[in-house]
């Protein structure tokens, strides 16, 4: 018997495991400033006293300051507004914390084990130059601080104009089965714009429609995830996507959190879904939530079908709603089918090698937000340890997924190595 899509959800797991995690990072912190200090001392002991002690005493008042703060805020979270100065602050600076003293610290280590090691190979022979061991010493250290000075202004500028450097990729892809008409489609791909995070900052978003409409596209998809959390928060912003501009038309669906965030009731679910929907509508797009529409050219079709979201969640605060059998009932035959759905996960479960789709485009997993991107050469994100199709380009015979990284941000508020996107797919007959 076949289990209706939308029922296919993991068992909610009762775990500790997010606690355990949290005060490894809060414990694990307060470790590594301490550790990363070895690097700081050793570094500036030849200094002169006067630049010595300043080197040594910024460093020790930053890091607890910034330690202490945003440990006092995570824990006390409860007292501050989800999107606010305080939580963005306790985030950003956590995560630029522990980054850079793990950067410095990893370096360090290795700068003691080496003198471990040479300390131990001496005792079998003299050592004839004592000063050798010093130097490469002090070039390690001095490496360990170069990383984390790297690091340090990586999450800076990824917090500043990072999360605002829009990124244009062309995906070029061709099918046998593609009708002629349609040879040469142009569609822009956007995801996870995530407005509740822009706090109303609308000329970033401005240059990023404007970007995309010198692109002029046959058609605009939007893969889901227009707020964060309620419809309310994209409400200002339809001015500014009703400037987008499809040469025939602009379609959406919906993410996991346009229906909210967190434990709501299903009529909350119900309410913000709709609200977003309608707002979606307003900024001029065919909303498409398990349905399907025939897109036609020179008397030639190709079906698109779009499903509102389905995925999986351990604590079960997303519904998983998709339903692709249910978005193709009555659908005449068509030799070329487009998916939108916001998850790429669905792929894998319910479209690879289960229904004649030929291209599925999906967002959600924001490439990851931080990682190290060379489009073409290499990729790499802690997304990859989460997602098994996180990011790009994905071929399984003859059926394709593009995950697209997303516009907008959460919960970080920043890009690190991992720039928002903007896709042009340009679709060719083989």
């Amino acid at each position: 018997m076949d289990i209706p899509e939308q029922k296919a959800v993991l068992p909610v797991l009762k775990t500790k495991k997010p606690m355990v995690v949290f005060y490894l990072i809060l414990f694990g912190t307060a470790a590594l400033i301490l550790y990363a200090y070895r690097a700081v001392h050793l570094v500036s002991r030849d200094w002169k006293p006067r630049a010595k002690w300043i080197f040594r005493i910024t460093f020790l008042v930053v890091s607890i300051f910034v330690y202490a703060s945003t440990s006092y805020i995570a824990v006390n979270r409860d007292d501050y507004p989800r999107i606010s100065f305080a939580r963005t602050y306790s985030i950003v600076g956590a995560i630029t914390l522990s980054v850079t003293l793990l950067g410095i610290s990893v370096f360090q280590l290795l700068a003691d084990l080496v003198l471990l090691g040479r300390k131990i190979a001496f005792k079998t022979r003299k050592n004839k130059n004592p000063g050798q061991e010093m130097t490469r010493r002090t070039f390690m250290n001095k490496l360990a601080l170069g990383v984390g000075g790297l690091m340090l202004g990586s999450f800076l500028w990824g917090t500043t104009k990072g999360k605002y450097g829009w990124r244009i990729l062309t995906n070029q892809l061709a099918f046998e089965n593609l009708p002629p008409s349609f040879d040469g489609l142009k569609i822009v791909q956007i995801s996870d714009l995530h407005l509740g995070s822009f706090n109303e900052n609308y000329e970033p978003i401005r240059e990023a429609v404007e970007m995309i409409n010198e692109l002029e596209p046959d058609y605009i998809f939007f893969t889901g995830d227009l707020v964060n959390e309620k419809p309310e928060e994209a409400s200002s912003w339809v001015d500014v996507f009703a400037q987008l501009k499809a040469k025939t038309d602009k379609f959406a669906i919906l993410g996991n959190h346009d229906y909210g965030w967190g434990r709501i009731t299903d009529e909350d679910r119900d309410r913000n879904s709709l609200g977003v929907a309608e707002i979606n509508r307003k900024m001029g797009f065919k909303m498409l939530m398990n349905e399907h529409t025939i897109l036609e050219r020179n008397g030639e079709k190709i079906g698109l079908v779009g499903v509102e979201n389905w995925g999986f969640s351990e604590q079960n605060w997303f519904p998983t709603r998709g339903d692709y059998r249910k978005s193709v009932e009555g659908m005449e035959e068509v030799p070329f089918k487009i998916l939108l759905s916001h998850d790429p996960t669905h792929w894998d479960h319910h479209i690879l090698n289960q229904e004649n789709v030929d291209l599925t485009l999906a967002g959600h997993t924001h490439g990851g937000q931080v990682g190290i991107s060379i489009p073409g050469l290499f990729e790499l994100s802690a997304a990859k340890f989460f997602y098994k199709r996180y990011a790009g380009l994905y071929k399984e015979g003859k059926q394709h997924l593009y995950v697209n990284r997303g516009l907008g941000y959460l919960i970080f508020p920043g890009r690190v190595g991992m720039p928002p996107e903007i896709t042009l797919h340009v679709l060719n007959r083989a």
